[in-house]
């Protein structure tokens, strides 16, 4: 049994009984992070220029603005894959971050997810917020790098601690706070969630890096300055609270929608990414809870869990179906293309790609579109459950019969 697999059967065993589901030291982080890419090319081609519809046209001149070129004609099988676009260039240039801190933001999480295709793409925008190129491989060096002041160090470890816990720590938060609004604290965690969930695509498809970017990870040993806690706030209280209604009532809505409703400007694009999970989205519902509530799981999000186990439910999730999903893909039972979502819940989270016999396995039975929504699906409800663990979201007096089990609270 190689390491990944070892580690990969512990944690889904540790989930099983409940236990804190493995702290997640530096030393094992980097070997989830030295996992091979897959190597043999891309595995869905770019469309070429000369076999693009009208409307693939017109979609590349929206893309243009990204300066991606080869993601684009990627994500041009796809074509409404391009609602995402907006967030995007909002957690990229239009947030209420400095453009310093969302470039610091943006190449950790490149690194940490392993993605040279990200990294490459945001190091010439990074260098005109003022990074210079030391900074910029400090970067990869992590928040403990020598030379940091201590607020860019904290912007760096909320980014370590999201990519391992989905959670920004007590201690980050409260640095953070001295400086930031509650809209660049929702920011600061958006940046990182959608950054994580184009990079686990990216490394998937196995998008190029195209020949005119010079830019290439930089060789330093992979490290993450966070360790797995499993610490949350429910029962603790809301760090972000609730919008109200005139009056004090509660105002429409669940808690997640009235929480993250204080940040207009990201709320509006971001929902295009929950359109698509929950409304556009080419799986069969009972497939789409199932990734919903394993991710969920894995953050160790119970509101995310508890809210899509009700769905989950409604769409035909049977008690074997979610106590697998519990256990995790090592557990027995279920059908083969069932476990091959639960792990790919699994290697994305764990080390952002699916592997190549999942997709593989995946693509037995699932077609294109589909494949890209097993990746949406898994990386923007990661992206959630870190910003739901991080504000503190409370859960709505309706999932009282759809909570973790009592071993994973």
């Amino acid at each position: 049994m190689n390491l990944h697999s070892a580690v990969r059967r512990s944690w889904a065993h540790g989930l099983h009984l409940g236990a804190c589901v493995g702290v997640v030291s530096a030393a094992l982080a980097t070997a989830l992070g030295a996992q091979a890419r897959p190597s043999a090319g891309p595995r869905l081609v770019p469309v070429p220029e000369g076999q693009r519809t009208a409307e693939q046209k017109t979609l590349v001149e929206q893309y243009a603005s990204l300066g991606m070129p080869n993601l684009a004609g990627t994500y041009l099988h796809y074509p409404q894959l391009s609602l995402l676009i907006p967030h995007v260039l909002y957690v990229t240039g239009q947030s209420g971050l400095s453009p310093r801190h969302r470039a610091l933001l943006g190449l950790r999480t490149a690194w940490l997810t392993r993605s040279a295709y990200l990294w490459g793409h945001r190091v010439p925008p990074s260098r005109t917020t003022g990074l210079t190129d030391d900074e910029i491989a400090r970067i990869a060096r992590g928040p403990d790098a020598a030379g940091w002041d201590p607020f860019d160090a904290a912007v760096l470890h909320a980014a370590d601690e999201l990519h391992i816990d989905s959670f920004v720590s007590d201690a980050t938060w409260q640095t953070l706070s001295t400086r930031y609004d509650v809209n660049q604290l929702i920011d600061t965690v958006d940046t990182v969630g959608t950054l994580t969930m184009h990079a686990g695509t990216m490394n998937s498809l196995s998008i190029e890096v195209e020949g005119d970017v010079k830019d290439r990870l930089p060789s330093v040993p992979f490290g993450v300055a966070a360790k797995r806690t499993n610490i949350r706030l429910e029962g603790r209280g809301a760090r972000i609270p609730p919008q109200e209604a005139a009056g004090g009532r509660g105002g429409a809505g669940g808690n997640v929608f009235r929480t993250f409703n204080r940040n207009p400007a990201a709320d509006r694009t971001r929902g295009a990414m929950n359109a698509q999970v929950n409304s556009t989205n080419s799986l069969q519902p009972r497939q789409r809870e199932l990734l919903l509530m394993r991710i969920g799981v894995l953050c160790r999000s119970e509101y995310e869990y508890a809210a899509h186990h009700r769905a989950g439910r409604r769409a035909g999730l049977t008690d074997g179906d979610v106590a697998r999903i519990l256990a995790g893909p090592g557990s027995s039972g279920g059908d083969p293309l069932d476990t091959a979502l639960l792990r790919a819940a699994d290697e994305l989270f764990e080390n952002d790609v699916v592997s190549s016999d999942t997709w593989a396995a995946l693509a037995k039975d699932l077609d294109t579109r589909q494949l890209f929504d097993v990746m949406i699906t898994v990386g923007g409800y990661r992206w959630n459950s870190m910003l739901i663990n991080s504000a503190g979201v409370q859960l709505d007096a309706n999932m009282a019969d759809f909570r973790f089990p009592p071993s994973l609270r």
